[in-house]
């Protein structure tokens, strides 16, 4: 029985991967752990074109550089898995400005033929560093668009105000993954897909996303997951709409805060919870034990202004996490 469960879920598994057109989709394939930012090369089968700098988050680094989900560019969750790219989709200033990722499709598309497409977006920003990679901005227009052959000169093809599949409305909210997706007839025998913002700065609602001050990088920063394209249109088959992953038992509020945090828990397992908040390089800032509550309330007026990770225990182990933001009074 045991032997048959697992033939059938390995022949599940490699259904769900031919389904999809785009190789290592979530990104969840790589060569090497990333160690800083803008080492996307180490995720297998996709590049960084144009200016070659975009950026590869992965759990297995241990770190909150370039680790998941606290790293310099934000606080998010995968998908699924423990993996995700991200790119800066505006760059105050510098209209030229781009980060894109692209992949050479497993096969061609076919005129005419229907695809169904599909991404996942979650915004940067209130990272681990706020004076480095801690977006200032949110903007709009993200997406797909297919290509087959590539421009030479990204600079002088930017922007077509075009794209066949993104997002048409600016994201605010950092803690939940965007979802879109739709259907697309191809006019022509596509080989290979680009995620960027193909829109120009006037036409991407640019807004402050941080206006507390933390972070100072003056662009737009999208992590992306997920990625889908599929002959198959159920493939696909989800409303666009936004999406929470990762733990959901734990709130925690005012965010940001000043001098106090309440921290609401009760779906944890009763007894003991302990409390640890890390700074943004990994130190024990603050550990505190509490019995039988699921309410708690820390007064931290010391605390320094920046960007922490809230860490969540019971008794029986089990852990959540949250990015907090500390500003003064």
């Amino acid at each position: 029985m045991k032997t048959a469960a697992c033939v059938t879920a390995l022949l599940l598994g490699l259904a769900a991967s031919a389904q999809n057109l785009v190789p290592n989709g979530s990104f969840e394939e790589y060569y090497n752990c990333p160690t800083t930012w803008g080492q996307w090369q180490q995720v297998q089968n996709w590049i960084s074109p144009y200016n070659q700098s975009a950026d590869y988050f992965n759990a297995c680094t241990g770190d909150t550089i370039a680790g998941v989900p606290f790293s310099q560019f934000g606080y998010q969750h995968a998908v699924e898995g423990q993996a995700y790219m991200g790119l800066a989709t505006y760059l105050e200033a510098v209209p030229a400005y781009r980060e894109m990722i692209q992949v050479e499709l497993s096969e061609p598309l076919v005129v005419g033929v229907p695809v169904c497409l599909s991404f996942k977006m979650a915004v940067g920003g209130f990272g681990s560093w706020g004076f480095i990679n801690s977006a200032r901005y949110t903007c709009k227009g993200v997406g797909m668009k297919f290509f087959e052959q590539l421009p030479t000169n990204w600079a002088g093809y930017l922007y077509p105000n075009a794209a066949a599949l993104y997002l048409d409305e600016v994201p605010t909210d950092t803690a939940i993954w965007y979802a879109m997706n739709g259907t697309y007839v191809p006019d022509s025998a596509y080989t290979h897909l680009v995620i960027a913002n193909f829109f120009a700065d006037s036409l991407n609602g640019v807004t402050v996303l941080d206006s507390i001050g933390w972070g100072v990088t003056p662009w737009a920063y999208a992590f992306i997951d997920d990625v889908r394209v599929s002959f198959d249109l159920t493939f696909c088959a989800y409303t666009n709409s936004v999406a929470e992953h990762g733990p959901k038992e734990l709130r925690v509020f005012p965010n940001p805060f000043s001098d106090r945090l309440e921290i609401l828990c009760n779906s944890l397992n009763r007894g003991s919870v302990t409390l640890e908040l890390l700074d943004a390089w990994g130190r024990t800032m603050m550990v505190s034990r509490h019995f039988s509550s699921d309410r708690i309330v820390l007064d931290l007026p010391s605390l320094p202004v920046g960007i922490y990770l809230l860490r969540v225990s019971d008794a029986h182990g089990v852990v959540h996490s949250v990015s907090v933001a500390h500003v003064s009074p």
